[in-house]
């Protein structure tokens, strides 16, 4: 996104890929004849967000997306929708009646902290909870979800975090009404939200940016490593192992926390520091499958969640938003987990498929396709006291863009709220 937004602000752009492929977790790819994505994808703020905002502004071709639909807890071969009100949670018999009254009251008094001092939240989701007296099917619960939304466990996770849902900021909007029906939102975000998936899969994401680049404004350059970006005088030099490029500007998408290695110019300590308390996201292993045919307990639009045993997961049945993505008649789903500390990419796939069997019985009757995807979906996970920098480094003309830049949201749409403010501050420097 970064180089369409600077190409429509009539600057050209070189555009120097690691890899042998532009647009990062943005991409979907052809298995068997059925097309996945890279990892599962619901696109979060659709009516008022950032990614809206530059596709209004930027965009010559928009995606259009089908409507997300809700988000559910598998729990003894039901769906469940996710309890994202007060009285949603009190109904919500997946925990035993003690762990919702616990579990409301929990949410209510941290509602009342965040009113009075939000900076009393930075302790963790576990640390806080923990005096609550929550059995542990809850806090396995907890932990499920702390993942999904930051990147890191219930121990890491701030509970500040939780209580925004992965919305568009750290605070809630003021009243305690409108303070608790964030809170249980959490994945459903549905105040002030909108959820969608891209037809087509996410790669129209990428596609439809890369087709609206103006014509001969951009030179992409793929497999270009960046290797050193040194400044001298107002100029930029970036090499990459077999090659050097000058530029009065600068915007590094790759890991922010690998900016002090690569850049030669010394860095303030404050923010060298800063990049410190970022931490890595968990490394994500999706497994695709495609079945044979549609089957009743995957025939719904939205997402589901296990948590119960064995691994969590999160999965999504992509082609119930568009048939294309499955040849004729068949159903392709990806399911999403973490790969824990010391197991192997083909260790956990045997547990989750295990685990999958067990949350729907007889799907292993309907496989004819198994793709699996290790990815990490954020470059930077929300922990406590973690500190994203923002877009504007210490060096004048250098700008960092992506996923460990801004912490609202998650995947596609943090990334957008990174460029959008890299734009503010381009145009307050009246560099564009």
């Amino acid at each position: 996104m970064s180089a369409l937004v600077l190409t429509k602000e009539r600057k050209n752009v070189l555009l120097l890929e690691k890899t042998n492929v532009i647009g990062g977790n943005c991409r979907t790819y052809n298995v068997d004849g059925f097309q996945v994505d890279t990892g599962p994808h619901a696109i979060t703020w659709l009516i008022k967000g950032p990614l809206v905002d530059l596709m209004d502004k930027y965009f010559d071709i928009i995606p259009k997306f089908a409507d997300h639909g809700n988000y559910y807890v598998r729990d003894k071969g039901k769906l469940l929708k996710f309890p994202y009100t007060l009285q949603a949670l009190a109904q919500f018999n997946v925990f035993t009646k003690t762990d919702r009254l616990n579990m409301a009251r929990a949410l209510i008094d941290a509602s009342k902290i965040q009113t009075k001092d939000n900076n009393g939240l930075d302790i963790s989701v576990y640390e806080y909870l923990k005096k609550y007296e929550l059995s542990k099917n809850a806090f396995m619960f907890i932990d499920t979800i702390s993942y999904f939304l930051s990147g890191s466990s219930m121990k890491e996770t701030p509970v500040w975090r939780i209580l925004s849902g992965g919305g568009t900021t750290n605070e809630l909007s003021s009243g305690l009404k409108k303070k608790i029906s964030g809170v249980v939102g959490i994945l459903a975000n549905k105040h002030e939200s909108h959820q969608g998936y891209p037809i087509g899969g996410i790669k129209s994401i990428a596609n439809a940016a890369i087709a609206s680049i103006p014509d001969k404004m951009v030179e992409i350059k793929l497999e270009k490593e960046v290797t050193v970006i040194e400044k001298k005088g107002k100029m930029f030099t970036v090499s990459t192992a077999d090659e050097n490029y000058t530029s009065e500007m600068v915007v590094y998408c790759a890991e922010v926390v690998n900016l002090p290695t690569i850049l030669k110019n010394k860095l303030p300590v404050a923010y060298t520091d800063k990049l410190l308390t970022l931490k890595k996201s968990v490394h994500a292993l999706t497994l695709w499958l495609g079945l044979k045919q549609r089957i009743k307990e995957l025939d719904y639009l939205g997402s589901e969640v296990w948590f119960a045993k064995e691994t969590p997961y999160w999965a999504m049945p992509t082609s119930n938003y568009d048939s294309n993505l499955a040849p004729k008649d068949m159903q392709l789903i990806g399911f999403g987990s973490r790969i824990l500390e010391g197991e192997t990419v083909e260790e956990h796939k045997k547990i989750l498929l295990r685990t999958i069997k067990k949350a729907i019985p007889g799907i292993e009757k309907e496989i004819v396709m198994e793709h699996v995807q290790v990815t990490i979906p954020d470059k930077a996970s929300i922990t406590i006291g973690a500190k994203f920098p923002g877009p504007k480094t210490p060096i004048q003309g250098l700008y960092v863009a992506g996923t460990d830049v801004d912490p609202r949201s998650m995947g596609i749409t943090r990334a957008a709220y990174s460029v959008v403010e890299m734009l503010k501050h381009m145009k307050k420097e009246k560099i564009l």
